[in-house]
């Protein structure tokens, strides 16, 4: 699987590198507190409006248009990781 640390455009905050950086920019928390298990069970962070405003800016960072089904299955970084793996390895 390829690694998703470069976006596609360059919206992402310049102290943010990676999904990891957008996902705690999104948060407010610190980089180094998100791992690839973050989400809404493991962050009080992550609440309905963050996941909404995370995926926004998913799809604005990296160029990708993520189905409801992917919106609601993206629950976790992981999660996030993958949907933009698959993304990337479609025609």
């Amino acid at each position: 699987m390829a690694e998703l640390t470069e976006p596609t455009e360059s919206t992402e905050p310049t102290e943010s590198t990676g999904l990891t950086g957008l996902v705690a920019d999104v948060l407010q928390v610190a980089p180094a507190e998100v791992t690839d298990d973050t989400g809404p069970a493991t962050s009080a962070a992550w609440t309905s409006l963050r996941h909404v405003q995370i995926v926004a800016r998913v799809e604005q960072t990296y160029g990708v248009k993520l189905t409801a089904r992917e919106v609601r299955g993206c629950r976790t970084v992981r999660a996030l990781r993958g949907v933009l793996a698959e993304k990337r390895e479609a025609p």
